[in-house]
């Protein structure tokens, strides 16, 4: 039984494979199409980094199936992209051998097999990505490299440094994003790949830039560190403020 007392309506995970020309690798991506899933209908897309976390730890499917089920958001179609924690900084970060090749496959290749194969929203308006912590980087990087594929962002934890701050400050101006930036109020040392980041000065600086650029933003702290834990429990409040706005 859900949260609203009744039984949920369960959507559809579908994994595919997909042969990408740009990686030169086979993709798995899993798709979920809601309960009530029609081709009568376009839905938005849900473009989710980090696919497996995002499906075990997140239960993002679990709350599309609540959502679904209370008629709280539209329905929606999400893709998870699982990665290889071994090639992720190569494919997430944008200084990462394989960062250009990736947003490719994501950008043309993913988003244009979705689009084929399943009734969706055509405007890049319609196209959200959404990931955790280097994540949330290679979906702010993406869609400020396909700016007319992907419209929207959500960033948890967001791995950004100065470096990373900077690249985007040499930005044109970006007025049709909208980008959701939140940080744990204890992110202050988070250890990573790059030695250990201050995330709150990141997001924080992230935030300001992104304003100067004319970006629709909205920027949230949590009290909290960087685990999984907060990302679940922040799920249902990115996804009213994206869709049920």
């Amino acid at each position: 039984m859900g949260l609203s007392g009744v039984d949920l309506l369960k959507g559809t995970l579908t994994e595919v494979t997909l042969e990408s020309k740009y990686l030169g690798t086979s993709e798995q991506i899993v798709i979920y199409t809601p309960y009530r899933y029609s081709p009568l209908y376009s839905y938005p897309v849900l473009y989710v980094q980090d696919g497996s976390d995002y499906l075990a730890m997140g239960r993002l499917a679990s709350l599309l199936d609540q959502f679904a089920t209370d008629k709280e958001i539209p329905d929606l179609i999400a893709v998870f992209l699982p990665v290889d924690k071994a090639q992720r900084s190569k494919r997430y970060h944008p200084n990462g051998s394989m960062h250009a090749a990736y947003t490719r496959f994501l950008a043309e290749e993913v988003v244009n097999y979705i689009d084929r194969h399943y009734s969706t929203n055509p405007l890049g308006s319609a196209r959200t990505l959404i990931g955790d912590s280097l994540g949330g980087v290679v979906s702010l990087f993406t869609a400020l490299t396909y700016p007319n594929t992907f419209g929207q962002v959500a960033s948890q934890s967001g791995a950004f440094d100065d470096a990373l701050c900077e690249m985007v400050e040499n930005q044109a101006a970006l007025a049709h994003l909208n980008v959701y930036l939140e940080i744990g109020l204890e992110e202050t040392a988070v250890e990573t790949s790059r030695g250990d980041l201050d995330l709150v000065h990141g997001n924080e600086r992230m935030r300001d830039i992104l304003l100067t650029k004319g970006i629709t933003l909205a920027y949230r702290t949590f009290e909290g560190d960087h685990t999984w834990g907060y990302w679940q429990a922040n799920l249902p409040l990115i996804l009213r403020h994206l869709y049920a706005g």
